[in-house]
This record gives structure tokens, sequence and C-alpha cells, in this order.
């Protein structure tokens, strides 16, 4: 049988259509979900309400289903690595691997393997994904010596090649599996990143500061789109402006969807990221969160995900600088204002995701979320 593009476009179709089952609180899918989720994925009840109910991509336009699968690979199966950040991460990657084979091997996180296992569990029982060619299994782990190899016996649709293995985790992860695959094996690695946030001379500041909290609380703030740094075009004034209202709009948004609970590790970064930016500049704390200020910035200091913001001021002429040491990190711009500063940090990261605040963590259903890696 060919693996042909409506076939590959039906077997992600199938994917979102049990991605739907899991944002529905009434489907026993959604039910379990929200059951299980709280424990396993760090964030609070409410907040695992907002990433299933408002943050999966269950609503694609037919363009991006189009990209998905034209950007996609092609192979005969796909082993799936997936990581425990982003709890509803394994509907994109499940469906990118979908798109590329018609077998699909999914390791879930250990840590928050919940999303994964729904999806899974409804893509074998589901005829359609399965006329479409489609083969799905979950799996403790995945023996890399010999995964482009098919089994005795066995022999692929049409003339596909061998595998693909889709690594999502940290950059370390991603290299230590490259370096164990078998021959005849494509690894495509999305490693760790993060976002930012640009804050232009014609921003309203106090829609800017709504919208960048909407991007930072979802997930608590992990993820590679998650913005840790705002740049704010204009004075140091103009920078603590955006840094006083970010702080209000953060408590308030925390007041309806609380962060999850800190470990001793996560409380002892933030102590240490706030004795540091008292002593530059300056840090407002909130009941979840917290807002932190250069004023005058010479280098940028990365905050802790965990609702905690980094805000300076800056310009077009002196973002390439600050910008220089993260630059191959930063997978999401969210743009508020177009302007000089906007156009500086989207040439610093030409293979960020761009977007409006307030849609950094929102992006179209298209492929991989992160873009680095072609």
């Amino acid at each position: 049988m060919m693996d042909d593009g409506a076939a590959r476009r039906r077997r992600v179709e199938r994917a979102v259509a049990a991605a739907a089952r899991i944002a529905d609180a009434r489907d026993p899918l959604g039910e379990e979900a929200r059951q299980r989720l709280p424990s396993t994925s760090g964030l609070s009840q409410e907040g695992v309400e907002l990433a299933l109910g408002r943050h999966l991509e269950i609503a694609p336009s037919d363009r991006e289903l189009d990209a998905l699968v034209a950007a996609s690979g092609r192979a005969r199966r796909c082993h799936v690595v997936l990581a425990a950040n982003v709890c509803t991460a394994p509907l994109r990657a499940i469906a990118v691997a979908a798109a590329t084979a018609p077998e699909v091997v999914v390791r879930p996180s250990r840590r928050d393997p919940v999303v994964a296992e729904l999806l899974v569990r409804a893509l074998q029982a589901d005829e359609g994904f399965r006329r479409a060619g489609g083969t799905i299994a979950l799996v403790a782990d995945i023996a890399l010596g010999d995964a482009g190899a098919p089994a005795a016996g066995e022999g692929g649709p049409g003339d596909l090649p061998g595998a693909e293995l889709h690594v999502y985790g940290s950059d370390q992860t991603v290299a230590t599996l490259r370096a164990q695959v078998g021959p005849g094996v494509l690894v495509r690695g999305h490693g760790a990143g993060l976002g930012l946030a640009v804050v232009g001379l014609s921003a309203n500041l106090a829609e800017a500061a709504r919208d960048i909290a909407a991007d930072v609380a979802p997930f608590d703030q992990r993820g590679c789109l998650s913005p840790r740094f705002v740049l704010v075009e204009g004075p140091a004034e103009r920078a603590e402006a955006l840094a006083r209202a970010l702080h209000e709009a953060l408590e308030e948004l925390g007041a309806r969807v609380p962060r999850g609970p800190l470990d001793g590790a996560a409380r002892a970064e933030v102590t240490m990221y706030r004795a540091t930016l008292e002593a530059v500049g300056s840090f407002w704390e909130g009941r979840g969160h917290g807002v932190g200020l250069d004023p005058a910035p010479r280098s940028l200091l990365l905050p802790p995900a965990a609702r905690v913001v980094h805000v300076a001021a800056s310009s077009a002429e002196a973002a390439p600088a600050l910008l220089a040491p993260i630059r191959g990190a930063i997978t999401a711009i969210g743009a508020g204002g177009a302007g000089p500063l906007t156009r500086a940090a989207a040439a610093a990261a030409p293979r960020a995701r761009l977007s409006a605040l307030g849609w950094m963590q929102r992006p179209p259903l298209d492929g991989p979320v992160d873009l680095r890696t072609p």
C-alpha cells in the first residue's frame, strides 16, 4: 500500500479528533485527564483546565494541516521520545509522527505520561486511524540500536525509507539518543528553548502586560514558548511601568489560575534570582509569580521557570548584544507594537516563531512547535 498524502492527512485528523475528546471535560478521556494531570504535571487544577481547554490544538485550519503534512518527513516507522514540561505537547508530537509514518512508536515521559497514554489509547481504538494505515504503540523504552531495522518478515508500505526518531527534551537528551541510534534512522531533535517578549514604543503598556501574563501562566512558564524575558523599548522608566503593570496582571491572573506547588529546588532558584535583581534593580513578588526589572542591563539574567519574568529596558541598537548569548535558545518571540526593537529581536533569532503578545502559547498546528531545526 502506498502511504499517500491523503492517508497522512487523515491520520493527523484522527489524532486531533482524539485530542478533542481529552479537551472535553464530559468525555471519559477528558475526565481521566483532569483526574490524573494535577499530580503528574505539577499544575494546579485550574492550570490543567487552562491547558486542556485553551491550549490543546483541536481546531486547526485546513491550511495548517496541509502545512504540517508538507513539513513532515517520510518514513516507514517513526519513534517519538517525549518530555514532561508541557502536558499537552504529545498531541503535536504524535500528529507530526503520524504524518511522517504509518507506524508510530511513542515513549512517553515517565514523569507525566497522561496525555500521551490517552491519545495512544484512543487511536488504537480508532477505526479511521487504522483505515488510513496507522498503527501506534506505547513503549517503556525504544531499542535504538535497531530502531531503523524492520522486524523479521516485515515490509514497509510502498518504498518508504527506514525510520525517524523525534526527540523532545533537553539538549543532552537529544545528543545522547542521537549517538545511540542504529543505521538508517534520521534523528530530529527538539531541545531546550525559551520565549522572548518585546514591547515596542507603540504598544499600550497595560494591554501588553495583560497579554504577557496570558503567555506566562500556561504550563507555569515551562516549555519552549513561554516568555522568560521581556525587552521594553525606551527609557528605564517605561520598562519599570511595564514591570509594575505585569506584576499586577500576573497577580490578577494568578487569583483565577494559581501556580502549581514549587519544590525546594525551584524555591531556591527564585530566592537567588530575587536577591540578584534586588541588587541591580527591582523585584516584585506575588502569591504565585515574580517580576524582576533591570533598568540598565549589560546582560540578561535567566529567571527560573516558575512564572518569574525578567524585564529589561532596551533599544534596537542594544538588543543584538543582549540577545547574543541566548539567540540560539529563542524558540518564540511575542511582539507588542511593531518597531525597530521587534525587528532587531527577529533578526537575532530568525528561526523563532513570531506572534503577537498573548498568542505565544497558541501556535498554529502547522508542524513541530520548535522551528530552529530544519
